[in-house]
């Protein structure tokens, strides 16, 4: 019998296998400082769990929800200290905009905002975790994206980590009743969907055990409450341990090298034509628009004419940002092409003001909405970061990356204390004191959040001193109003779930 050769794909195997298995070392030796220090690491995950159920669980802007982020920043602190992380100065900042964001959201009733403000919160947090482990005073904002998406992706891979730690931590504990734990927990786990159907089942059979079992299980010791309860907490501390085993794992490339860049040019015949055609273009905004000067086409009132093309100018001055941003990023610098990138810089400021001017006009004729406050806000917003990256055309050295981010962050909060429901609610009456009220007025003040229950009340005053409507028919209304507003978890405002926005609805509509 021929002697079988071994195929030219085993030491390949052997080698990929070989190299994931050194990989895996590499991984477990960079989070070995947390294995050493379970008992800290889990224990705050635990705690921020725990406190994460308590403050959101059907609470989603209880007064709770400062007291969540104000202990996630000390548990953030904690962390960074114990890993022997100093914390920086701009640390210190994301800290300040998160305690500040937190206090806006139970200062509002507006469902969009509030899934805003945690979308921000969870974005800054990834970004102070990242600045605290990496440095990345060279980093510009292609590669900070990148890094947050890389850090992400290596929390979810780093899942195996709380449990295996969890099961060491474990292994060296004398006290057999420790060791038990995850038993007993597993267990409890288990045996919560298996109680819940034998409940409802034994409910059914017997009435006088329906009615001890609805006065025991009421609430929070309900099986199906307690489980959902037991999954917030697990799924929370295991996030965050996982979070910070990504902090360790050193999986973002520290270096932010330098490309290969383009030479000037093969850009400078398009953006000569690019810039031609926008300095058209702003002279008409400026003579036509702002001036209001010269012979419009056939047909057009410059009110007409105002209104048209807003989404558009919208549109080609936010590829206007990334278009410089690219330019400088992948073209070697040259004077002609710095001059012509600022002439586009200039251009984009016009067509951002005329886009802001058109949309004025919207507002002067059909009042505020939310997609008018959002659009005004995000304008203003991309007029101070093209002027950044005006001043970064000329000065390679401009930390544009932290300019961007207070930026954002600043009109962020902005945003969050401003509450444009209660901005647009004002504005809407504002413009109808005077005039005749109808139903239809009332409805579009209904559509909007609790935020707009002061001016809300303003205008039933107002109607009501008119006499077109019985005090009788304005109470039962205005109790239905808050009612559908207010949701089941806060027609009954306590000490966890009070929400300052819901609290004045209430006292405005319900009463003492």
């Amino acid at each position: 019998m021929e002697p079988v050769t071994p195929s030219p794909k085993q030491p390949l195997a052997c080698g990929i296998s070989l190299q994931q298995q050194a990989k895996a070392q590499t991984r477990a030796r960079h989070v070995k400082p947390l294995e050493d220090s379970f008992p800290f690491f889990g224990g705050l995950s635990l705690a921020f769990g725990v406190l994460s159920a308590f403050c959101l669980y059907k609470n989603p802007c209880g007064i709770t929800y400062p007291l969540l982020t104000a202990c996630s920043c000390v548990i953030g602190v904690a962390a960074w200290r114990e890993l022997g992380f100093p914390i920086k100065k701009d640390t210190w900042y994301l800290l300040a905009f998160v305690l500040l964001t937190g206090l806006s959201v139970c200062r509002t009733a507006d469902a969009f905002l509030i899934r805003f403000n945690g979308a921000a919160l969870i974005l800054v947090g990834c970004i102070s975790a990242i600045h605290q482990v990496y440095d990345d005073t060279t980093w510009n904002i292609g590669k900070y994206l990148k890094s947050i998406c890389l850090y992400l992706c290596c929390a979810v891979s780093a899942l195996p980590f709380p449990f295996r730690h969890a099961k060491a931590c474990l292994k060296q504990q004398d006290n057999p009743l420790v060791k038990q734990l995850p038993l007993l927990f597993g267990g409890f786990l288990a045996a919560l969907p298996v109680l819940a159907v034998l409940v409802a089942l034994l409910g059914a059979a017997d009435a006088i055990f329906s009615d001890l079992a609805a006065r025991i299980f009421q609430g929070f010791l309900r099986p199906s409450v307690l489980f959902a309860i037991s999954l917030r907490i697990a799924f929370a501390s295991v996030s965050l341990y996982c979070l910070i085993c990504s902090c360790l794992l050193d999986c973002i490339p520290r270096e932010n090298p330098d490309r290969k860049k383009a030479g000037p040019a093969a850009i400078m015949p398009g953006l000569a034509m690019i810039t031609a055609v926008y300095v058209i273009f702003c002279l008409i905004q400026i003579v036509y628009l702002f001036l209001g000067r010269g012979t419009l086409p056939q047909g057009y009132t410059y009110s007409s004419y105002a209104r048209q093309g807003f989404f558009q100018l919208l549109l080609v001055a936010v590829l206007n940002l990334a278009m410089v941003l690219c330019c400088l990023k992948y073209v070697r610098p040259h004077q002609a092409v710095k001059i012509l990138l600022t002439v586009i810089c200039g251009c984009t400021c016009i067509m951002i003001a005329s886009a802001g001017y058109r949309m004025m006009l919207y507002v002067r004729e059909y009042h505020l909405s939310y997609l008018r406050v959002l659009v005004l806000w995000f304008l203003a917003m991309l007029a101070i970061l093209m002027a950044g990256v005006t001043w970064l055309i000329w000065n390679c050295r401009f930390p544009m990356f932290r300019y961007s981010l207070a930026v954002i962050l600043i009109f962020c909060l902005a945003l969050s204390w401003s509450r444009p429901d209660s901005v647009i609610g004002w504005d809407y009456v504002n413009h109808l004191e005077g005039d005749t009220f109808s139903d239809r007025d009332f409805y579009y003040l209904y559509s909007l959040s609790a935020d707009a229950a002061p001016a809300l009340a303003h205008l039933v005053e107002y109607k009501h001193a008119d006499q077109t409507i019985s005090q009788e028919e304005l109470q039962i209304s205005l109790e239905h109003y808050y009612a559908v507003k207010a949701c089941p978890y806060y027609q009954n405002l306590n000490l966890r779930n009070y929400n300052f926005s819901y609290a004045q609805a209430e006292k405005l509509f319900v009463g003492p």
